[in-house]
């Protein structure tokens, strides 16, 4: 099988080689001082939005929210370093210990109704009720009430780290019309949309393309400059490459590295992304083995996380806690992490005393093509655990079902979840300690931890939060309450010299398509 794809790599390389040697599709002969209006950029993802599809309030699938931040936006937003900017909002300002108010600019939806508070105040009071995972973000929050038409009163009911964060955050704090939400139904509200972003919704034909156009009622002229994108489902990283290659599509994003670095030497741009995709393992420590501390003690010891990272990811993953080490609040695991150093003989000590008669754990993996990459992982997992006398039972399961099981809370051992970035520090520990989740499972031993994340939300010390991360951190890792093996960057963008005028952001959420614009 390795030579097998060894070959394939070899021989699209020759291709590329022999496209660029006639001209190639990299030969976009003289570029523009100017951006140019016009074009509809075509551009090969792996996934189409997934369980909750673009209902923003439902879904929690990056593969989801990658597409809701060219339809939808939010009251404010961060530039690439991280600072607020304005977003819906112009402008805000704190108006007492626990309020804030926003004045929202004069924007239209797609359809042409205009943006007014009553559609801010429906959006979060939506949020707060719909169960999505901003909506522990929101705890805090106590009302929310309209002013006038383009003023917008917060209520806190305690200090909030987390508020203007969410408000910012990407693919978080989205804002609908409440007049078409309410009016249409909850299936069609997953397979349509309607919001204030650059572009638009207009075809969504299942596992081949998801088409946008550009919203013609946009309020940031001249913004967007395409005519539209074509989303193009590709599932395969390899057949993505050879499509950009043979100009098919104008840009991609892989999720392998090694082959991203392939094509730097053949022209086409390759952008840099943060390594915000943690591996995450979310345990069910309510049942089972799993539910025994000892053996969940031991088997984080029995795994070597720095050999993982270089084996299971080609080299390019970093040990890594629960915040990914790509997000500006990450902190680096230590020597003084608990059960995290590898530790075999302690592993088996532990086990022993553990009591468990049958030491055996499942993952539940996707084994979806656009999550090949992560089965070495698994399978590394698998036998490195063995040798601390620890079965491990790989599930492989279509993601689908992964992310289903996952909403629901029905899983037994251990369930595979890649994370995304989050808007705040906090949100990466939403799912497995907020009380009430279904995806928190982590019982009476998540007691401490969950009393810590609270205690984090409300540090509005700058010099504190880092502090109190920490303890957290410490805290989960203590009682093992999920199992992060290392992260990596969410994906690789490569594009054609065709496409102008585009960068990266941070998170890998494309947000700055909005800016490109293509070579005629």
């Amino acid at each position: 099988m390795k030579v097998l794809r060894t070959l394939i790599v070899v021989l699209a390389a020759a291709l590329a080689l022999v496209l660029t040697a006639c001209g190639g599709v990299n030969d976009v002969g003289t570029i523009p001082d100017q951006p140019v209006r016009g074009g509809v950029l075509e551009y090969g993802t792996d996934v189409q939005p997934v369980s909750g599809g673009l209902d923003p309030y439902v879904t929690t699938a990056f593969a989801s929210q990658n597409i809701l931040v060219q339809i939808y936006e939010s009251l404010l937003t961060k530039d690439d370093k991280g600072r607020l900017k304005p977003g819906l909002a112009t402008r805000w300002k704190k108006t007492g210990p626990l309020s804030y108010r926003f004045y929202l600019r004069h924007a239209e939806f797609s359809n042409g109704t205009a943006l007014t508070a009553t559609d801010v105040v429906f959006s979060f009071d939506t949020m707060k009720k719909a169960g999505a995972s901003q909506a522990a973000m929101l705890t805090a929050l106590k009302s929310v009430r309209a002013v006038n038409d383009h003023t917008v009163d917060f209520q806190l009911s305690a200090p909030s780290t987390s508020f203007l964060n969410l408000v910012a955050g990407e693919a978080n704090g989205l804002i609908v019309s409440k007049a078409w939400y309410t009016s249409t139904p909850a299936a069609q509200r997953q397979r349509q949309a309607l919001g204030t972003g650059p572009f638009m919704l207009t075809q969504w034909q299942d596992n081949v393309v998801i088409k946008l156009r550009r919203n013609p009622h946009y309020w940031h002229s001249p913004l967007p400059y395409l005519d539209g994108i074509d989303f193009k489902i590709i599932p395969d990283d390899q057949a993505r490459l050879a499509a950009l290659r043979q100009g098919s599509v104008d840009a991609i994003w892989l999720g392998d590295q090694q082959l991203a670095e392939q094509v730097s030497s053949e022209g086409f741009v390759t952008g840099k992304n943060a390594e915000t995709r943690n591996l995450s393992l979310y345990v069910n420590a309510t049942t089972g083995a799993m539910a025994n501390l000892d053996f969940r003690r031991a088997l984080s010891e029995g795994l070597n996380r720095p050999q993982i990272a270089k084996l299971a990811s080609y080299g390019y993953g970093t040990t890594s806690l629960v915040v990914p080490r790509g997000d500006p609040a990450g902190l680096a695991p230590t020597k003084n992490t608990p059960y995290y150093t590898y530790d075999p003989s302690d592993a088996r000590r532990l086990l022993a005393r553990s009591g468990v008669t049958d030491p055996t754990v499942t993952i539940h993996y996707p084994s979806d093509a656009s999550f090949a990459r992560d089965v070495a992982l698994y399978e590394v997992m698998q036998e490195q655990l063995k040798a601390v006398g620890i079965k491990v039972v790989l599930d492989p399961t279509p993601w689908a079902e992964i992310l289903a099981d996952y909403i629901k809370g029905s899983w037994d051992g251990l369930i595979a979840v890649p994370g995304t970035a989050q808007p705040d520090p906090t949100a990466y520990f939403n799912a497995f300690l907020v009380p009430g989740q279904p995806t928190n499972k982590s019982g009476k031993a998540g007691t401490r931890a969950a009393a810590l994340l609270q205690q984090l939300r409300q540090t509005t010390s700058a010099k504190r939060q880092p502090v109190v991360l920490r303890r957290l951190e410490n805290e989960v890792a203590d009682k093992v309450l999920v199992i992060v093996p290392y992260v990596v960057a969410q994906r690789q963008e490569i594009w054609s010299r065709r496409l102008q005028g585009y960068q990266v952001d941070p998170y890998s959420f494309r947000r700055n398509l909005k800016k490109a614009w293509l070579v005629p």
